[in-house]
């Protein structure tokens, strides 16, 4: 025999149609929070209904973003000018003519001599020479396709 199933959850009558009532109310309570935040969602982008409320607000923030990006425009044709001048340019040679002085094996070399070139050009074939021989060596090549497919006739024409 198979035990009898009561209704009886907690142990007492009716428990689980309690229950089943205390989910349907918080499925309708959670019902109703997704409707209000679909609702203000919908409110939050309408850009009309935005600007009758803030009729003030929204017109000041685009100035405010106007400013902002007129002045960082500004500043930088500023700098683009200033950086123009010869006085700045001199004021810039000072100064990497000090770090020169302070730390001169920091400063860059110029173009490499031609004798120089020429042997690193050497150096490099004879390297290049080398890795591609020691591969010749260590892969062995596979066979060409005319070798390979005389020795799968051969056997077939001798019989």
């Amino acid at each position: 025999m198979t035990p009898r199933r009561d209704d009886k959850a907690d142990g007492s009558p009716g428990a689980s149609h309690r229950l089943e009532k205390e989910l349907s109310t918080l499925r309708e309570e959670i019902g109703d929070l997704v409707g209000e935040l679909d609702r203000r969602r919908r409110e939050l982008f309408d850009l009309r209904l935005q600007l009758k409320r803030h009729p003030v607000a929204i017109p000041l923030a685009g100035l405010a973003v106007a400013v902002i990006l007129g002045g960082a425009v500004a500043l930088l044709v500023r700098n683009e000018q200033r950086k123009q001048r010869p006085s700045y340019k001199v004021r810039q040679l000072r100064r990497a003519f000090g770090r020169m002085m302070k730390h001169p094996e920091r400063v860059g070399r110029g173009e490499p001599p031609p004798v120089e070139k020429i042997l690193v050009a050497i150096g490099t074939a004879a390297a290049t020479l080398l890795v591609k021989r020691a591969l010749e060596r260590a892969v062995p090549r596979p066979a060409p396709k005319a070798q390979a497919s005389a020795a799968v006739q051969s056997p077939a024409a001798s019989r």
